[in-house]
């Protein structure tokens, strides 16, 4: 294989989502997946505004198939509670986080869809790199070489399903995708830290008219109870395709119990249609863990998604935790197997990600307890609890602007400017922007029409951002950029082209118009001088050695 390749084990969005990442530093990737074929199973359903930020990083023509699968409008909001979909209403719970925070935040936009559309179209973007090479049908049985510290390569085990065969795969390093029961990490001897099988589920993918029964009281999640089906049933695109949740005892947590039949005769009681037409398509089982793994990183083996964390299905944030602590690793990952950052870079991809990842599984959880507790007092099942309290404390079920944007890193790949990001009342539902050193650089539309955004000249290398007076900043990025042999493009916002309509810039980067912000390949500040004191080639070529692990400012 050749040098500097990267092994992927996994297929599903973060895995795909890795290779495509790696492609844009020129990194190529070799892609192990056990199965012969992609998985027809919708399973989740949010990209959210965040991810789709990062998407657009893919290229136009990315966002915008993705963005072609949305649910129509209506359908993100909000919550309903029913006996049966034709029956009585008994509560709603506004979930505005799923269409997303607005252009002031963000010019990105949510999709809503299924996971079997989401990753047919990563894997088209994949392959049209030319950097990508897929092997279906290949399972990593042993991970020989990579965990340690002083090893140079990632060697594993594999096995051709289809003929057999065994052979040894090398790499410049391994991203264990690999789901919830990671090989990868089994193999590394990584513990789980958290709750396991807390509760258990059966997942159904149906076909089905639903839609007509709905009728105006359309939603993101239509939760039923009634003596024949408790549970909750998903729209996956308002025209017939449908998921549902159903919980289960675990003497009942099995596939064999399930039947199409049983299943169909669920669906029915759910919608109160006794002569529903429903087609199932496939049933698959699932246990609700809130775990982080201890650690993320070993020598050049990575762990990403589902291997990493698992979270409660509330606000969708599992698939978004896992694709946004991949992008913040990968590009730490290109840099060293180009031999352009020191290994100790990819070291700051756990402290970055491990706590908030923690704190978001916690807190996904709490707002599954919350939900519960509105449905089961709703259905006069549980505790006499005050419809005002739950619905206050439901409020963060769709609504996490602040786990989406807001979290703040804290390591060595960041150099802090002593100051503090403003502080929000809830810090998992609110977002205040701010380019304070380890935050997410805040969008500002730019140019004559504001159609471009600050965002859009992040690109697969490092940025300078100034304002008019900021000549010497970017001339250092040129200096920079020679000596590191990295690329660091520079920009001065009100330049042409680059107009600020709002005269927002300075303010919201908290920088005089003779100040200039480093930001990270993967969009969040770096450093930030907010004047022009500290200006020249060998200080910014300081700070960016400093951030990537080559020395300290």
């Amino acid at each position: 294989m050749a040098s500097g390749t990267v092994i992927i084990v996994g297929c599903g969005p973060v895995g795909l989502g890795a290779a495509l990442e790696l492609a844009r530093f020129g990194v190529p990737t070799v892609v192990l997946k056990r199965r012969t074929s992609p998985s027809r199973h919708p399973k989740t359903r949010n990209f959210n505004t965040r991810t789709m930020e990062i998407a657009r990083g893919w290229g136009p023509a990315v966002y915008r198939r993705l963005r072609g699968i949305d649910t129509p409008d209506g359908w993100k909001s909000p919550i309903r509670f029913f006996d049966a979909v034709v029956g009585r209403e008994f509560g709603r719970i506004g979930s505005k986080g799923f269409e997303g925070p607005g252009p002031e935040i963000s010019p990105a936009l949510p999709v809503m869809s299924s996971q079997d559309l989401l990753t047919e179209i990563l894997r088209d973007a994949a392959a049209a790199t030319g950097l990508v090479e897929f092997r279906f049908g290949h399972q990593v049985t042993e991970l020989t070489s990579g965990a340690g510290d002083l090893d140079a390569e990632a060697v594993v085990q594999v096995t051709d399903e289809a003929t057999g065969e065994s052979y040894a795969l090398s790499g410049a390093a391994l991203v264990a995708a690999d789901g919830v029961d990671s090989l990868v990490r089994q193999a590394l001897g990584v513990r789980l830290e958290g709750e396991q099988g807390i509760h258990h589920f059966v997942n159904c993918y149906f076909h089905s008219p639903v839609e007509q029964h709905v009728g105006e009281r359309t939603g993101v999640l239509l939760y039923v109870a009634n003596p024949d089906a408790i549970g909750v049933l998903q729209p996956l695109d308002a025209n017939g395709r449908w998921l549902c949740q159903i919980s289960v005892p675990p003497e009942q947590w099995n596939r064999e119990t399930w039947t199409d039949d049983r299943v169909r005769h669920w669906m029915r009681a759910a919608v109160g249609v006794s002569d529903l037409e429903a087609d199932v398509r496939s049933v698959g089982v699932w246990r609700m863990n809130v775990t982080v793994a201890e650690r993320l990183v070993l020598g050049r083996v990575v762990l990403c998604g589902d291997a990493a964390h698992q979270f409660p299905p509330t606000g969708g944030l599992g698939v978004n935790t896992g694709l946004q602590g991949m992008h913040n690793a990968m590009w730490k990952l290109a840099l060293c197997v180009r031999g352009l950052a020191d290994w100790s870079l990819l070291d700051t991809y756990d402290p970055e990600r491990r706590p908030p990842a923690r704190r978001t599984a916690e807190q996904s959880y709490e707002n599954f307890r919350n939900v519960s507790r509105m449905g089961a007092a709703a259905y006069g099942l549980g505790e006499d609890l005050d419809p005002g309290a739950i619905l206050r404390e439901t409020r963060r079920y769709g609504n996490h602007l602040g786990v989406e944007f807001g979290t703040v890193y804290d390591s060595a790949a960041v150099v802090s400017d002593g100051t503090r990001p403003p502080k929000v009342q809830d810090d998992y539902s609110d977002y205040a922007p701010s380019a304070t050193p380890g935050c997410r650089a805040p969008h500002v539309r730019l140019g004559p029409d504001g159609a471009l955004s600050t965002l859009d000249l992040f690109g697969p290398g490092f940025t300078v951002l100034t304002g008019l007076d900021g000549t010497g900043w970017r001339e250092a990025a040129v200096v920079a950029a020679h000596r590191l042999r990295l690329p660091v493009a520079g920009y001065a916002v009100g330049s042409p082209g680059l107009t600020d309509p709002d005269d927002l810039f300075l303010r919201r980067y908290g920088i005089g118009s003779d100040g200039a912000v480093v930001i990270r390949p993967d969009g969040y500040v770096g450093w930030r001088s907010a004047d022009a004191a500290a200006a020249g080639g060998k200080k910014l070529t300081e700070v960016i050695e400093q951030i990537i692990g080559h020395g300290e400012y």
